[in-house]
């Protein structure tokens, strides 16, 4: 891991960009020595659809490798000729709801060679932020017109909340994301607790990760 420094780069938003980076390369990392719960909630119109557990540890790739454990959905599909429409319609719902689920993994844990791509495009730049935090946002992290807004410690460089704003499918279908992070007793900065927020469907996702155990 090369800390970047090309020209014409603002050198504390530089400095700032590689010291994130170096953090969540360093949790990243830490992070494989672990297994988890992933909890998943996902509401339709205020309403709880559906419950999911996982199991979740880091394999040698570094991919992060889910295991089901429970599921629990609304059985009340329809059935038969008269309730092909319905069936149609919830079959859609589900399509939409497994790939809102898939858009969180592009933004969250971040991808340290992601940070590095927009730092060397322009696409980063220093916000306001409140008093004891820094704040920096990110354009087109993942897709074109989305934007991610990284807010850590400028301590530590550990990050505390990140908010996406970006679209599933079109520009006519927005959707917003907060993700909060939390620190282990051993120092090691983990995705606590993410909402996804699909205001055109009065969809919204909760996932919440849990009981953190060092693998054996």
């Amino acid at each position: 891991m090369r800390p970047l420094h090309a020209q014409g780069l603002d050198q504390r938003l530089a400095d700032e960009v590689n010291a994130i980076r170096a953090e969540v390369a360093r949790s990243n990392l830490a992070l494989r020595g672990y297994t988890w719960i992933e909890h998943t909630e996902v509401l339709v119109k205020g309403k709880l659809e559906s419950v999911r557990d996982a199991a979740c540890r880091y394999d040698a790739t570094g991919q992060i490798v889910k295991t089901l454990l429970a599921i629990n959905e609304d059985q009340d599909r329809g059935n038969g000729v008269s309730n092909r429409p319905t069936v149609r319609k919830t079959a859609d719902q589900q399509d939409y709801i497994e790939r809102a689920i898939k858009l969180i993994a592009y933004y969250v844990p971040p991808n340290p060679d992601h940070l590095d791509a927009m730092l060397a495009r322009g696409e980063a730049s220093l916000e306001p932020s409140e008093p004891g935090k820094f704040q920096i946002r990110f354009k087109e992290y993942h897709q074109r017109g989305d934007s991610i807004t990284f807010t850590y410690d400028p301590v530590s460089k550990a990050l505390l909340r990140v908010t996406v704003l970006s679209t599933l499918g079109s520009p006519k279908d927005p959707v917003s994301m907060e993700a909060v992070f939390e620190t282990l007793p051993d120092g090691v900065n983990h995705l606590a607790s993410t909402s996804l927020t699909a205001k055109s469907r009065k969809i919204e996702v909760k996932m919440r990760n849990l009981s953190y155990t060092r693998a054996n």
